[in-house]
């Protein structure tokens, strides 16, 4: 263990045996360097604090799932950096540790900071004074490469080519093949680079709103705060809701007892087919699924998530669920008129205790920027990590067939234990042996490398990441960190000192209060998402964190409690807009409480308490 404010030195964590050589199924710019071999690397790596990204990947990351993450790593970079130009920051550098993933925040020398700042606030202002405009636009465009991306063919190799290509002097279907991967990834590339067109503005946003009103109102808790902003209706709410409209129309027609007939999609297609009220649900079933039904199962970044589209089974669970609670008579329209009024009593009250103009004029425009750009942090999320990546993982899957077809891998879902790297190498050895008419040199290549990395991959799961790696700093102030995963200076505080701490004895824990309100009822820890069928009503539901898909058990649970994750992160917006108490950013919540653990929570104060062990 490290002393002091030291976290672990990211070059001595050991490898858990039966993980040895993990490194070469990644890109080769993953893992930490080598200290003997690439001691100026290793040396930058060992000055910075490294942040373990369980907010996006909980779980180990396999080496086609990191995509997602390789392609992040290159666009909000971008955007705060080189784009909109954020005066300290150039963005946030990535690393690798047996599956899971660390990042740091890179500052900018002091000295080039106040040539920086005009063009920030040039391109910002621009941004955010044309919102409305530039987001419009924006739905348009990520729209159509979403659908033009689904309309994409992967073509297969045929026994020969057509004739037209020698009368119109065009080209093989190796090439198309080919070509069809780097597209592909091209797409992946530009959806990524829009999803930061504003995802950090809207970072900045709040934090610039926070600090002003904290400055204003110093006693002011982050409940009140929040509530300011409360009271939207996103995109990603609109998926959920088609679910409660579809359990809402089988009472209506009375055909309840056909969707609950099983919880197999196949067999209650089959019943509803058989009556004309059946029919007709099975018609509103069918107009819901484009687009909502592109919704990953979980978060969206494994793809062995699944999603709505290939798993019906899943949506169709829910609306039983729903239907269930509304034969017992419980309201689950979300609460937005109650969040709304509650929403404009708070503000209203702290406006009137402004007593200087100038303050007063720029609450109020601080105020209504950060209304206006709140919603983008569900938007987003509905159209990039859950409909694009659901339309990016099928043409996964397809050049994934193509692989087993011509007896590269075994399965289908193997191609997700090759990096995106080595897929058009892949796709070249199979158009090659193709045009000579031989077996791919990868037949017998691969497969036991694909035996050998799953193996591997499995063992990834026995190991418990820390929460950071390196030295600790005097201040930690990056915006969009702070925003987004709740890191701070209090949560690294919260680790350094839970490092050597007997969990078994920690009694209460101190996070931020993500929303408002007190609940006490048993705990369910939630480590992934196979955990959350096991959620029973009532259960407070604890986790590392929570992505927005997981807002389908919001119903359920009484209360929320996560490890990582800021005020303005999915887990505490979406608790505030079904009015569920919520504390973020508790650091060890999933470590400290333990499945059946009597527990309260309390969203005023961000305080968790253990009433009783199980």
């Amino acid at each position: 263990m490290s002393n002091g404010r030291n976290f672990p030195n990211p070059h001595e964590v050991k490898d858990l045996p039966g993980t040895e050589g993990w490194q070469e199924m990644y890109p080769y710019y993953y893992p930490f360097a080598d200290t003997s071999t690439m001691p100026k690397t290793a040396a930058y790596e060992n000055s910075m604090l490294w942040f373990y990204d369980g907010l996006h990947y909980p779980e180990p990351v396999s080496p086609l799932d990191l995509t997602w993450d390789d392609m992040w790593h290159h666009t909000a970079s971008a955007w705060v950096g080189r784009i909109h130009v954020f005066p300290g920051n150039w963005g946030r550098d990535h690393r690798m540790i047996m599956g899971r993933v660390y990042i740091d925040s890179t500052d900018v020398d002091p000295a080039l900071i106040p040539a920086r700042v005009p063009e920030f606030e040039k391109r910002v202002g621009f941004a955010l004074t044309n919102w409305e405009e530039l987001f419009k636009k924006w739905v348009v465009k990520v729209e159509k490469l979403i659908r033009d991306t689904d309309a994409m063919e992967i073509p297969r190799l045929p026994e020969l080519d057509s004739i037209t290509v020698v009368r119109e002097g065009t080209w093989s279907t190796g090439h198309d093949l080919l070509v069809a991967w780097n597209r592909l990834m091209e797409n992946v590339h530009l959806i990524w680079e829009w999803h930061f067109e504003f995802n950090n503005l809207v970072s900045l946003v709040n934090v610039q709103y926070i600090e002003f009103v904290k400055k204003l109102f110093p006693g002011i808790t982050d409940k009140s705060i929040t509530q300011t902003l409360s009271g939207f209706d996103a995109m990603l709410f609109r998926a959920f809701r088609e679910l409660l409209i579809l359990a809402k129309l089988a009472l209506q027609l009375g055909v309840e007892s056909m969707v609950l007939n099983s919880r197999e999609w196949k067999d209650v297609e089959e019943r509803l087919l058989q009556s004309p009220s059946g029919k007709h649900w099975l018609d509103a079933w069918k107009k819901a699924q484009d687009p909502w039904f592109n919704m990953s199962c979980a978060s969206g970044w494994y793809h062995t998530d699944g999603s709505w589209c290939d798993t019906p089974s899943y949506p169709l669970n829910q609306i039983q669920q729903y239907i269930g609670m509304l034969q017992k008579g419980e309201n689950l329209d979300k609460p937005i008129e109650e969040v709304l009024t509650e929403r404009d009593r708070i503000t209203e009250e702290y406006r009137n205790l402004i007593a200087n103009d100038e303050d007063k004029k720029t609450f109020d425009s601080l105020l209504a920027t950060a209304r206006k750009c709140v919603h983008y942090v569900e938007d987003h999320d509905f159209y990039v990590e859950n409909w694009s990546h659901t339309v990016f993982y099928k043409k996964f899957r397809e050049f994934g067939q193509i692989m087993v077809d011509h007896g590269v891998i075994k399965e289908v879902d193997d191609i997700y234990f090759m990096n995106r790297f080595e897929i058009p190498e892949v796709l070249y050895d199979i158009t090659a042996s193709w045009y000579c008419g031989v077996a791919p040199y990868g037949q017998e290549y691969w497969p036991p490398k694909i035996a050998r990395r799953k193996a591997i991959f499995e063992n990834f799961k026995e190991w418990r990441a820390p929460e950071a790696l390196g030295p600790a700093p005097d201040d930690f102030t990056n915006p969009v960190m702070i925003n987004e995963y709740g890191f701070d200076n209090a949560t690294i505080e919260r680790w350094l000192g839970a490092q050597d701490i007997d969990v078994s004895t920690v009694s209460q824990l101190k996070g931020y209060a993500g929303s408002a309100g007190v609940v006490e009822g048993p705990a369910r820890v939630c480590l992934s998402v196979d955990d959350l069928g096991k959620i029973q009503t009532g259960d407070i539901l604890v986790a590392p964190s929570i992505n927005p898909a997981w807002s389908a058990y919001f119903p359920n649970v009484s209360g929320v409690v996560t490890d990582i994750g800021g005020i303005f992160g999915h887990a505490a917006i979406v608790a505030r807009e079904y009015k569920l108490p919520a504390v973020v950013a508790t650091g060890t919540g999933t470590k400290v409480i333990k499945t059946g653990d009597k527990i309260k929570v309390d969203g005023d104060t961000g305080m968790v308490y253990i009433v009783a062990r199980a």
